[in-house]
């Protein structure tokens, strides 16, 4: 890959992580998870244009923070005491699906188990990961 195609996947890539945190902010922001008017978010691990995994704290506690999930699948999100690591916090968040998907509708069930296993793949696949 030339250095012109890192340019054009990160001029594509840089909107999409934009438009997921603020998205992540304002479902955080509607389900109340923080009292703080003021979150913040980050990006903590990308599978670009699919999935983005990142942090989110109140702007008034910069010890807190909360793990989230978004992309083309489910928005989730857990505690940071849940996984320290991106990685443990993909491995939680497929465990956590899985979990879910037994108190599912069938179709619904599917697809979360679908999505979970996904998840989990990507946590094993030590291509992803430096740690």
């Amino acid at each position: 890959m030339s250095s012109n195609d890192n340019n054009t996947i990160n001029v594509d890539l840089k909107p999409w992580i934009r438009e997921q945190l603020d998205l992540a902010v304002q479902t955080l922001d509607h389900l109340q998870v923080f009292e703080d008017a003021f979150i913040e978010s980050k990006p903590a691990w990308v599978l670009p244009m699919q999935i983005l995994l990142g942090k989110a704290r109140a702007q008034s506690d910069p010890i807190s923070y909360r793990w989230f999930i978004c992309g083309d699948l489910p928005f989730d999100h857990i505690q940071s005491a849940a996984a320290a690591t991106p990685r443990e916090a993909l491995r939680h968040f497929a465990m956590k699906w899985q979990l879910d998907a037994d108190q599912a509708g069938a179709d619904e069930s599917a697809s979360l188990v679908q999505k979970a296993e996904l998840l989990y793949d990507l946590s094993e696949d030590d291509r992803f990961w430096s740690d």
